[in-house]
């Protein structure tokens, strides 16, 4: 395995260097300084060194150090962090205090960490690590307001509060229990005097609703204590490696709070009082379908889905998909519901989590993704391999999903009809070489849900070939030939198996939607070959009764179910889970 080492929010032409708050702003790389990278999470790691400072290219610590692929289809989760002193594990690691910060920062300010991500090998290709500050940092900034005066603030005092101690885990730094406390920030006063900035590094946490800036003004039986308490659930959502800016109006009155520019990345950028105007703001969003413009002011650079926002901090945001795509970020929707005010960078995406029926199940390369089911127009290569019938895990479902490389599922999102059958004549679900005693179920119900689980049954407990049981196989083989190439069943999903009685079932009922939906694709170029289930009879994975001599198939016509002879022809199309 080869690496490098990039630092989040910093980009060329110094795309290793790191953040600190020396005096010139950023501290780069120097060689030789080593990393330790952990693929078990956490409970062993090896090092390696900074072999180039300015690409941030990284080379083991020797041959014992060595990280290999063991094949080019797997992947690894993989974790960094800098310094490699900072031990890891799946408990947490060596406990750190950020109590007193008055006089500095120390090394808190360089423990960089890359989160646990999974990694493909790519021929030739290094794991990209983009490492962020294992902290989050606060700046407060004090102004002047009603009844207080320049002396006032002079002589104020701030204090943050939440978790004062925490451990570097595999995922990230944590907070200790029971360590909530005062942190005492560094204060430094700008060139030509006035009120001091206060800037501290924190555990990574959610403030909202809890007190978070103490603010004192005056000295004895005169001291007055002010306190700022997040109300929205984003004013202080602390994530590692942002950089959060709070410019505090102090009046008799109480305080009057600024939260600008939030969420940004861990750059030294300093506090100004309006910097929102002057904040570079990322904007990651599909290659396709979603149209970003400047709203007012600034400057929108970039192409296929990655932008940068400078000198304004407003941007319309049109999606072509229809109304459901997700925006991760801080901002302000104006009235008009398209015109969004940005306080950190953006990431729009429609992910698989958001799944609905009727959804576009799509490929690029052997990653799938979706395109919404009311989206009112497609991009051009669009490479649609299926529909969603169901969102979410189905409750009766309760097989062991592994993807199609043997890895176990950690979720299940939903699951996806194919466009077409399997094959373009019938098959036989069993052939009659004493298959009769092989049982995986005999459930009629809307409930059974075991497709997979049945296939995997016939795969590892039968003689598993195209001669013993040709439906089945057919699902699983769909994809890995012609004409049916352009279906092959992406990375991380459960792969084509042959459904149950209850999954066919539930196709049935969906059949005015999902057919629907087939009809749009075949108005697009290249699916006209394309089309809904026939008025026939579909083999489900679920066996009959007398003996395993039948298995249950459902009619596209009318619905009905019934048992039948294995070695009859049936139609056949495939499922899968993702």
């Amino acid at each position: 395995m080869t690496f490098t080492a990039a630092v989040d929010g910093l980009s060329a032409p110094d795309p290793a260097t790191r953040a600190t708050t020396d005096a010139d702003g950023k501290t780069s790389w120097a060689v030789g300084n080593p990393v330790a990278i952990s693929m078990d999470g956490g409970a062993s790691h090896k090092v390696y060194k900074i072999s180039d400072a300015s690409t941030g290219a990284m080379v083991a610590d020797g041959e014992a150090n060595t990280l290999y692929w063991q094949k080019s289809d797997e992947t690894k989760t993989l974790a960094a962090w800098h310094p490699v002193s900072c031990t890891v594990g799946n408990s947490g690691g060596s406990e750190v205090s950020i109590t007193d910060q008055s006089s500095g920062f120390g090394t808190l300010e360089n423990i960089l960490h890359a989160p646990a991500q999974d990694y493909t090998y790519s021929n030739g290709g290094s794991v990209a690590f983009t490492f962020r500050h294992a902290l989050a940092k606060v700046k407060v900034a004090l102004k002047k307001g009603d009844g207080i005066e320049e002396s006032d603030l002079s002589n104020a005092t701030v204090r943050l509060t939440g978790y004062t101690a925490g451990s570097l885990g595999y995922d990230g730094m944590t907070g200790s229990e029971g360590s909530n406390g005062e942190i005492s920030p560094k204060a430094e006063t700008p060139a030509g005097g006035g009120a001091a900035t206060y800037t501290a590094l924190v555990i990574p946490q959610q403030m909202q609703g809890k007190k978070f800036i103490k603010v004192t003004i005056g000295t004895g039986d005169a001291a007055r204590d002010y306190y700022y308490t997040p109300t929205n659930s984003t004013d202080a959502d602390l994530e590692a490696g942002k950089q959060y800016t709070y410019t505090i109006t102090v009046k008799k009155t109480g305080l009057e709070v600024t939260v600008t520019g939030n969420g940004t990345a861990w750059t030294d950028t300093p506090i100004d009082t309006d910097p929102d105007a002057t904040v570079t703001y990322r904007i990651t969003a599909p290659a396709s379908g979603v149209t970003i413009a400047v709203a007012s002011g600034g400057s929108l650079s970039g192409s296929n889905g990655s932008y940068t926002l400078s000198g304004g901090n407003a941007v319309t945001i049109t999606n072509d998909y229809g109304a459901r795509i997700g925006i991760k970020g801080l901002y302000d929707v104006a009235g008009d519901g398209t015109t969004y005010t940005l306080k950190s960078d953006l990431l729009i995406e429609y992910s698989l989590a958001d799944a609905r029926v009727g959804d576009f199940y799509c490929m690029s390369g052997s990653t799938g993704y979706l395109i919404p089911g009311d989206a009112i127009s497609f991009p051009a290569n669009m490479n649609c391999i299926g529909i969603v019938f169901k969102a979410g895990r189905e409750a009766s479902d309760n097989g062991t999903y592994t993807d199609i490389d043997g890895r176990g599922m950690p979720a299940i999102h939903g699951y996806v009809v194919a466009l077409q059958d399997v094959s373009s004549s019938t098959l036989k679900w069993a052939d009659w070489n004493g298959q009769y005693d092989f049982r995986v179920g005999t459930s009629t119900s809307e409930s059974d849900w075991q497709g997979y689980d049945n296939c995997q049954k016939m795969k590892n407990g039968g003689n598993w070939s195209i001669g013993h049981f040709p439906a089945a196989n057919a699902c699983q083989n769909f994809g890995t030939a012609e004409p049916y190439l352009r279906y092959a069943a992406p990375a991380g999903s459960s792969g084509w198996f042959l459904p149950s009685c209850g999954q066919l079932l539930s196709l049935y009922k969906n059949r005015d939607v999902l057919s629907g939906q087939i009809n749009k694709l075949k108005a697009i170029n290249g699916y006209e070959s394309i089309g809904w289930f026939r008025g026939d009879y579909y083999w489900s994975s679920s066996e009959g009764p007398n003996g395993s001599r039948n298995a249950r198939r459902v009619g596209f016509g009318n619905g009905d179910v019934y048992w039948y002879g294995k070695d009859y022809g049936r139609y056949v199309r495939g499922v899968f889970a993702f």
